[in-house]
């Protein structure tokens, strides 16, 4: 059995869950996007868990400041716009990165 889920029910999902603080609205919003996107691209559909998306998926201010958690050690001596930029580069080459007006989503590796 099915339920077509909209962004609406995918937030009050993590609302229901007590999960609300995990992601800020802008987060939900684009990882809700991102699973959307990966579904139209594969045959599988994708079963909403919302204990496993907190679990799998960490919200960052910054690409760099997510990479640096996960040991990146890029050169200090770039300006701040190229260490972001290796930084988000690095993080895409480690796993999926969904980026938003407002941060990154950076799924644990």
């Amino acid at each position: 059995m099915k339920t077509t889920v909209s962004a609406v029910d995918f937030i009050d999902a993590f609302r229901r869950m007590g999960r609300a603080d995990q992601f800020s609205p802008a987060a939900l919003r684009a990882l809700f996007d991102h699973i959307e996107e990966m579904e139209r691209e594969s045959p599988v559909e994708y079963e909403l868990d919302v204990i496993a998306l907190c679990c799998e998926w960490q919200e960052f201010k910054t690409a760099l400041e997510a990479a640096v958690e996960y040991g990146f050690d890029g050169d200090e001596d770039e300006d701040e716009d190229a260490r972001e930029e290796a930084a988000l580069d690095w993080l895409r080459e480690q796993t999926q990165v969904v980026e938003f007006d407002g941060g990154v989503l950076v799924m644990g590796f």
